[in-house]
């Protein structure tokens, strides 16, 4: 009993983490492009609370997230049975971040009620985060519940299916950040350096949208294949935008960049031994 209910917090914690990081990239990224947060974070006043937007810092967030999905896990595992027995237990969680997490905050961070008095930020940029932030805990929230939820009301298997291709890709990217860093800091660039912007991370769109593609239709099939042809195309697409976007192809990243994605879906996606029988 003792080793079961160990196997169920650690799958519960993992399942945190990961569905922390699948809304953190995409809301996060998706509403960079639509509030064009390049161009707001460089206002007067704002610029002095952000760093720059598109500095190499952005590389490094995406291995943090691992960090908060793994302190939101643990501070949520008293409170599993009550989120599993309400049929709205995602919205008690919803609304836990908002009070607490974003309104209520005890520091005067933006959108809060203590940066309202606080801080000298303009009162219309408190409310400019307000959609992501509300957005990206109402959809954790609601796939922490599901998760708790699911064997008494599993979801249909289409939507399982493009969850599975989902967490695979968002897990899949933190190779892309990984390798980034790795190339900025052998390049020699200071980590406070104005290092990159929208344009060069939108070299990493078709190679997110290639592994998602891949991982929804072929799902445990072919699952050796199929990350040669994930390799081939991603590595195909960043060389096409470096070439034709960024007017500058580095060989020697085209090639090494997809390596740490293409692995981590590997180990994702490889059929378990009951299904080779």
């Amino acid at each position: 009993m003792k080793n079961v209910n160990i196997k169920e917090t650690l799958i519960f914690i993992s399942a945190v983490i990961i569905y922390h990081m699948i809304t953190y990239f995409v809301i996060g990224f998706a509403a960079s492009f639509i509030f064009d947060y390049k161009n707001v974070f460089m206002l007067p006043v704002i610029s002095d609370y952000y760093r720059p937007f598109g500095s190499v810092e952005i590389y490094i967030g995406p291995l943090l997230q691992l960090t908060r999905g793994l302190l939101f896990g643990l501070v949520l595992l008293p409170f599993r049975g009550f989120l599993k027995e309400q049929s709205l237990g995602w919205l008690w969680l919803w609304l836990l971040f908002i009070v607490f997490g974003i309104l209520g905050t005890p520091a005067a961070a933006p959108a809060s009620i203590e940066g309202l008095i606080y801080s000298k930020l303009p009162i219309w940029f408190h409310f400019f985060g307000l959609p992501e932030i509300c957005l990206q805990t109402l959809i954790f929230s609601f796939f922490v519940h599901r998760n708790l939820r699911s064997k008494e009301h599993p979801l249909p298997k289409v939507f399982q299916n493009i969850l599975h291709a989902l967490i695979i890709t968002s897990i899949s990217f933190i190779g892309y950040s990984v390798i980034s860093l790795f190339f900025a800091l052998a390049a020699g660039i200071p980590i406070q350096q104005d290092g990159t912007n929208l344009i060069v991370l939108g070299q990493f769109i078709a190679p997110i949208v290639i592994t998602f593609s891949i991982v929804l239709v072929s799902g445990s099939r072919w699952w050796l294949p199929k990350h040669v042809i994930m390799y081939i195309l991603s590595s195909g697409s960043i060389c096409l935008y470096q070439a034709f976007i960024l007017d500058s192809a580095n060989i020697l990243y085209i090639l090494v960049a997809p390596i740490i994605p293409v692995l981590l879906s590997v180990v994702m996606t490889k059929p378990k031994e009951k299904e080779h029988n």
